[in-house]
């Protein structure tokens, strides 16, 4: 028997895993065991997507999780056979093999390949406390599960993490907090809790979802190099294994269970302003006509705490925001979208509304003597909505409605862990109640959801609110699934090149863990920026799936514009490229939306029989067709890069790279290293100082042609409404087939109904000599050539037809 936690017997209690088990029903997909008052299930959800629940003492199966997108799984073809000492459960791309003495689960894909075996002497099991509980909640026992670990296996993932990218050898804790100021990589958990792990094996994949709301922890060989582990301190085992193989495969089966990112609003992919705060509408008034003077792309200002009356959430200042509406209709004209932040701690004041009305409708949490639990945040003495109760969440999303109202655009959920003062950074006692509307639970079992509890509120009640508009929300905290309701901003960084470097990793492992929509704040929250970091931050940013410019008060400003020459042209041109390139990103998040896949990607998910690339941790992909390498250091401007297999082109110079290969990249102020991969179109708009300025017309596709062929693909709707569901889309490939003496691209036939507001496709091809002849569809076509820039330019009509362009060299 294993001790908890390392603690010694007399402190913790022992580990006491499964014994012999039978089988005692079956269906259609599951079966289900019992071994001695435990019932235990492994059921085929899909084809490549096993569940398996372990539930003790003699409680029923229950699988219900704010995690989980969907319940209507499809039949499952799957056969159940006897083997020597067990049963077997196989649908037609893997195998799960039970064993009932002792009980243990592994599982086999179609090559013959074991993997998430579980380790064949601790198996999973409960931990049994002594008389006296150590924990300040009646949980429960905890629960453990142990998983050998296959020579080879390199764990990945955990949604929001400090160090690098690899997690082999670290021992992750998932509970949320609102971490000290300046947390790194000693801090081994942060604001989200995503129990999610993608393991990677010489090109396999495979990964584990350990779905328990209570506090859990992993070791991913830490202790033992042969095996991994993943505790919570209560509840069931309930975990999901996804078959992969490829990590896009697993990203997608694991997204297919917890949800993807809904389409965003157009408006929300430009750049965003903040601060901590902008105290007055004056401030707001010039901050906005400075971005426009300065010719800065900027499409959202931000308004923190300050706007609101004593922090009261939905309310606002009238001193300092004496006519919020015509603030909002004037920024509107301006081009700027305006998102407010909210805090679920409600100021108890008798004189207000919000308070008393959700006090008069039970809504609140609870001490254990049935009292209104109170603590403080920013407007003093505050109360908690219950969002496990579906009534508090219908409640508190239609409270909004005198926001949106007022005109703004998108809500920031901030404080959501729920973070506390009293003490300092703290969140709710284990024994606080959520009555939960008639389901109470303590605060332990849930704590990691509440904040995903309060998006979802949010985002439902802005879509009953505005049923013809995408809801932009984003949030600080939540759980796994919570990239179906909000994006997610990682929260109150530092203006550190630490922080720069360990933001790469961060974002790639969100995204592998489903949160495709993420950014960090550009330039860093605390501390004081400086011109060349706030550069490279923009640098990196412009990148970002979010990209927005966020500090703290008591900081020096660090606005695009804060610090002068050179550093103000370089921001500009980074947020201008950034603004070209969202025909790409645009393109990226349709597929995200669609199939689940990240937007900034480890190099691994594209290449993953490279093990090179498990240890890229900061350079990226930006979508398949771009390659980000980032400066995080001062006063250099080279750096080391690898590119995998293909061949690619620098951003800048044009000059050509044959992968696998270690480059040495030079990178000044203003030319971050960036490589296109060859035959890839990237679709890029004019450039626009903010979203709808005018029309992205003409779109230009940028290809860098090489031996080879490749295909992309360009996808566009409206941007602001939801008309993509019935069809209203255009989506079209894009192919390139390059070889000495000709390049050949096809545009393929523009599907849906979507007609999109431009006259001219531009086709740019780079780094060739001067065409003997262009031909569209058959027929001697103009062409422009720049013999300095190697660049032919076709233009093209906007049709819905095919086109080919033949270019003979």
């Amino acid at each position: 028997m294993e001790e908890l936690f390392g603690a010694t017997p007399e402190d913790a209690g022992y580990y006491e895993p499964l014994g012999a088990a039978e089988v005692t029903d079956h269906d259609g997909s599951r079966i289900r065991f019992n071994a001695g008052t435990t019932v235990v299930e492994v059921t085929a959800l899909t084809p490549q997507v096993f569940r398996v629940g372990m539930f003790p003492e003699g409680r029923p199966p229950d699988y219900d999780s704010p995690a989980i997108a969907r319940s209507d799984w499809e039949p499952v073809e799957v056969s159940m056979e006897k083997e020597d000492g067990g049963v077997s459960l196989s649908t037609t791309s893997a195998t799960a093999h039970v064993s009932l003495d002792p009980f243990r689960v592994s599982f086999e894909d179609s090559s013959g390949r074991t993997f998430a075996a579980d380790d064949p002497k601790l198996g999973m099991g409960l931990v049994r406390l002594p008389d006296e509980d150590v924990f300040s909640a009646p949980l429960g026992n905890p629960v453990r599960l142990y998983k050998q670990r296959t020579e080879g296996d390199r764990y990945f993932g955990c949604g929001q993490r400090t160090e690098g990218l690899e997690k082999t050898g670290s021992n992750p804790l998932f509970w949320n907090v609102d971490p000290p100021m300046g947390h790194g990589a000693a801090h081994r958990n942060l604001y989200t809790s995503t129990p999610f792990t993608l393991v990677m094996n010489h090109g396999f994949a495979w990964g584990l979802f350990f779905d328990n709301t209570h506090r859990v922890e992993f070791d991913l060989a830490k202790t033992d190099k042969d095996r991994a582990s993943f505790e919570a301190r209560g509840g069931d085992i309930v975990y999901y294994v996804f078959c992969g193989p490829e990590p896009r495969d697993v990203v997608g089966q694991y997204t297919g269970l917890t949800g993807r990112t809904p389409m965003p609003p157009a408006w929300s992919l430009g750049h965003q302003q903040s601060r901590w705060s902008y105290m007055s509408e004056a401030e707001i008034r010039d901050l906005a006509a400075t971005f426009r003077e300065k010719d800065i792309p900027c499409d959202v200002i931000h308004f923190d705490i300050d706007y609101m009356d004593g922090f009261r959430v939905f309310t606002w200042n009238q001193e300092t925001f004496p006519d919020p509406e015509k603030l909002l209709a004037d920024l509107r004209e301006q081009g700027f979208r305006s998102v407010t932040i909210v805090d679920p701690g409600v100021k108890i004041d008798e004189n207000y509304e919000t308070y008393t009305d959700g006090r008069e409708r039970d809504l609140y949490c609870k001490t254990v003597e049935g009292e209104e639990y109170h603590n403080v945040v920013w407007p003093g003495m505050c109360a908690f909505p219950d969002f496990t109760n579906p009534a508090a969440r219908e409640w508190w999303g239609a409270n909004h409605e005198t926001l949106l109202d007022a005109g703004v655009s998108g809500i920031w959920c901030d404080m959501n862990e729920p973070a506390l003062f009293i003490p300092m950074q703290s969140t709710m006692p284990d024994d606080v109640v959520h009555p939960g509307g008639g389901k109470a639970r303590y605060h332990a079992q849930v704590h990691n959801t509440y904040g995903s509890l309060m998006v979802q509120g949010v985002r439902e009640g802005l879509l009953k609110l505005r049923p013809d508009e995408r809801p932009f929300v984003i949030t600080r905290s939540g759980y796994a699934g919570l990239q179906r309701h909000a994006m997610q901003w990682t929260g109150d960084n530092s203006s550190w090149w630490e922080h720069v470097w360990m933001s790469i990793p961060q974002l790639m492992n969100m995204g592998l863990s489903g949160v495709a929509w993420a950014g960090v704040d550009v330039g860093g929250f605390f501390g004081d920026c400086n011109g060349e970091l706030l550069a490279r931050f923009a640098e990196f940013g412009a990148f970002q799936p979010f990209c927005r410019n966020h500090s703290a008060k008591g900081t020096i400003s660090q606005e695009p514009w804060a610090f002068g020459e050179p550093y103000e042209s370089v921001y500009r041109k980074m947020i201008k490229l950034r603004m070209r390139l969202l025909p790409y990103l645009y393109t990226l998040f349709e597929e995200s939306h669609r199939t689940g896949a990240p937007i900034i990607r480890p190099l691994l998910f594209e290449y993953p029989g490279d093990t090179t690339t498990y240890t890229a941790a900061d350079e990226f992909l930006f979508g398949d067709a771009l390659l980000v390498a980032p400066i995080t250091q001062p006063g250099i401007e080279h750096r080391h890069v690898y590119l995998p297999e293909g061949c690619w082109f620098h951003y800048w110079t044009g000059e050509r790279f044959d992968g696998p290969a270690h480059v040495l990249a030079h990178a000044p102020l203003g030319e971050p290293a960036i490589y296109v991969k060859a035959n890839r179109a990237v679709p890029m708009g004019p450039e626009m100082n903010f979203v709808g300025e005018r029309p992205a017309d003409p779109l230009t596709l940028r290809i860098h042609p090489a031996a080879g062929t490749d295909e992309s693909t360009l996808y566009e709707d409206a941007g602001d409404s939801f008309g993509y569901q019935e069809g209203e889309y255009a989506r079209r490939t894009v192919s390139c087939t390059a070889s000495e003496d000709e390049v050949a691209v096809e545009i393929g036939e523009r599907e849906g109904s979507f007609v999109p507001e431009r006259r001219e496709v531009r086709l740019e091809l780079h780094g060739l000599h001067a065409p003997e002849t262009v031909e569209v569809d058959g027929e001697r076509a103009d062409f422009r050539h720049d013999e300095a820039g190697h660049t032919l330019t076709v233009t093209l009509a906007e049709d819905a037809a095919a086109a080919t362009v033949r270019v003979a060299l």
